[in-house]
């Protein structure tokens, strides 16, 4: 493990040629890159990996937020596995970060423990494989399990991820897919092990988290995230994280 750490602010990608592969997961805003003769835009909410010994470039002056790490690991390219191999990272050089998982969340801890006394070099390459695993194998279900019930759980997540600011109601799902509330809750708990409504409260929190974290005020967080009782927001994101937002500021001071 090179580095890991967090950017916030505006740059041309570097034209370069590094020794180590580079994961970034973009927090928000657009970066964009050329490689393989081919560009690339991805923005918040993406991934991309940079093979090391591979040229590339940017393409424009991106302003974006993004944690990234410099690691070394062996790699080749190789063809859409056949069938599940969580034994192997098998991932595309860009895609969505899967919002069921907390990728983001892992990555701001890793950054948060890049340097002494924290510092180990074993430590961070454990948190950044467990990313890459676990990107790889959400990444490996959604294209080989293409069951009804998972294409429709999946348009359920991105529905509830789209919506974060509203206060959705059991009808708004209902008239959104054309089945009851009952029915969409049954299907999407049997494919990710939450109801819709914990989904809800998760992806608020979590999209919480990146806020404070990224020095924006309570007060505009907890309007961003759809809460519109400052105060449940307070009781809802202390009850899913074990601290008040005004701790988790000074737990994770944006400093980058």
């Amino acid at each position: 493990m090179e580095i890991v750490d967090k950017f916030s602010g505006g740059n041309v990608h570097p034209d370069r040629v590094m020794a180590q592969w580079v994961l970034v997961l973009m927090i928000n805003g657009t970066r964009t890159f050329h490689i393989y003769g081919e560009d690339h835009v991805v923005h918040g909410g993406e991934f991309f990996l940079l093979p090391p010994y591979v040229r590339h470039c940017g393409l424009q002056y991106d302003q974006h937020e993004a944690y990234f790490a410099h690691f070394q690991a062996e790699g080749a390219e190789s063809p859409p596995p056949a069938k599940l191999d969580p034994g192997h990272i098998l991932l595309p050089l860009w895609g969505q970060v899967p919002l069921e998982l907390p990728c983001f969340d892992l990555m701001e801890y890793a950054a948060c423990h890049r340097a002494p006394p924290f510092f180990s070099e074993s430590f961070l390459s454990s948190q950044i494989q467990a990313i890459l695993y676990q990107i790889s194998l959400a990444m490996q279900k959604k294209k080989l399990w293409s069951k009804r019930e998972n294409r429709m759980a999946l348009r359920i997540l991105q529905y509830i991820d789209n919506n974060k600011g509203r206060q959705l109601q059991n009808q708004d799902y209902a008239a959104a897919f054309g089945r009851t509330y009952h029915h969409l809750n049954t299907i999407f708990q049997a494919v990710y092990g939450v109801t819709i409504k914990q989904m809800q409260g998760i992806l608020r929190v979590d999209q919480a988290k990146r806020m404070l974290s990224s020095g924006h005020t309570i007060s505009e967080t907890s309007a961003a995230c759809g809460f519109e009782d400052y105060f449940y927001f307070l009781k809802v994101f202390k009850s899913k994280t074990g601290m008040t937002p005004s701790q988790y500021q000074e737990t994770y001071p944006d400093t980058h």
